[in-house]
């Protein structure tokens, strides 16, 4: 079943947040150049988280995709 004009932004959403977190996860990795210690682990740890929850956005993506996740009504934030 193909999907909705809902669902098709739903998961063009989280694609594109996860490619933001992505690309945020980059920009820390290079930033942590020229760190050393706790500096450098503590960078790493939130890279890690960011690629972490990257990859959850990815799986909700494709569960929209398949039809397991759907958007009944868009609703804006206040």
């Amino acid at each position: 079943m193909p999907l909705t004009k809902k669902n098709q932004d739903l998961r063009r959403e989280l694609k594109e947040i996860g490619f933001s977190l992505e690309q945020a996860a980059s920009e820390v990795l290079n930033l942590t150049k020229g760190c050393e210690g706790d500096e450098v682990i503590a960078a790493l740890k939130l890279i890690a988280k960011l690629y972490e929850d990257a990859d959850r956005l990815a799986t909700f993506a494709d569960e929209v995709k398949v039809g397991r996740i759907t958007r009944t009504k868009v609703e804006l934030p206040d």
